[in-house]
């Protein structure tokens, strides 16, 4: 049994003497060789990367690598041995661009509405101070009561950066005059992103916009913010029971969505009796909505 041991750790020895032995001058030579010239590349990398440090045996090894590099025809070798020598510990590392110190040239004025919205939001992505913006707080509030949907949505995205308070009522009203569904779908997100302490503040108690994208939105966004132990749940909640009942819609299939999150076993009766009559496409959500009463 320790001959067998002996054995197999001489072999193990032999081994790691074998990888960690230096390259023959045959691999060299394969460079020229098309055939072989690829693995006799990752030979020559693979054995770089083992020098950690700098030592007698390592500058020994980067002076033949630097003679190959010269020396050989092949560009794409000369390429790999040319990365080889970046592995040199004794060579100190560097970035690509140099060491020169980056030139800042500060971008031109804008002087238009859209070149002056392109260049607040790019400091306030850079973490710029809010004074130096090029438009003011009440500058956004303007552009974003502007009639050009895609100005005033922009507006309103920055303002909403710069003064959350500002920019909530104005995301409010504008989604009730909007009646594209992609539209109130963007409001929607921007309303979504508005801090959370400024739910019960801003947040009407009751679909105020005449399409049913926008009220479909109100819906899903007081859901979410409405729902736990918020001051508003109770005078949400009595907004979107009569919501239940209707044709199969967005807003409709929204409000038996928001089931879960807002009411409790306690309407249960109130539930059950709005989901009497419904549809196919609404029946397997007023189900999902009343099984997850149980749950709760």
């Amino acid at each position: 049994m320790k001959l067998l041991l002996s054995a197999g750790l001489l072999f193990a020895s032999f081994c790691a003497a074998l990888l960690a032995a230096t390259p023959a001058d045959e691999v060299f030579a394969d460079l020229g060789v098309p055939a072989k010239r690829l693995a006799a590349q990752q030979v020559i990398f693979d054995y770089s990367r083992s020098f950690a440090q700098a030592s007698k045996e390592s500058k020994a090894w980067f002076k033949r690598v630097d003679l190959a590099q010269k020396s050989v025809e092949d560009p794409e070798a000369k390429a790999s041995l040319a990365q080889t020598l970046a592995l040199d510990p004794a060579v100190q590392s560097f970035l690509p661009m140099g060491k020169k110190t980056p030139v800042n040239y500060p971008a031109p004025e804008g002087t238009t509405p859209a070149t002056k919205l392109a260049e607040t939001e790019r400091l306030l992505d850079l973490g710029r101070p809010v004074s130096e913006n090029p438009l003011s707080a009440d500058e956004l509030v303007a552009l974003a009561n502007g009639d050009d949907f895609i100005l005033a949505q922009r507006a309103n995205r920055l303002l909403r950066r710069v003064s959350p308070k500002l920019a909530a009522p104005l995301l409010w009203a504008r989604m009730a005059k909007a009646t594209q569904r992609s539209q109130v779908l963007e409001i929607e997100d921007e309303i979504l992103r508005l801090p959370i302490s400024l739910a019960a503040q801003t947040t009407p108690l009751a679909p105020e916009g005449t399409s049913l994208a926008s009220k479909a939105a109100w819906v899903r966004i007081v859901s979410v913010r409405a729902a736990g132990g918020s001051r508003i749940r109770q005078s949400v909640k009595a907004a979107i029971l009569p919501l239940l009942k209707g044709s199969a819609n967005e807003l409709t299939e929204a409000a038996w969505d928001s089931v879960s999150r807002l009411c409790s076993e306690a309407d249960r009766a109130e539930l059950a009796e709005a989901a009497k009559g419904l549809s196919e496409r609404l029946a397997p959500r007023a189900k999902a909505a009343l099984d997850s009463l149980s749950a709760q």
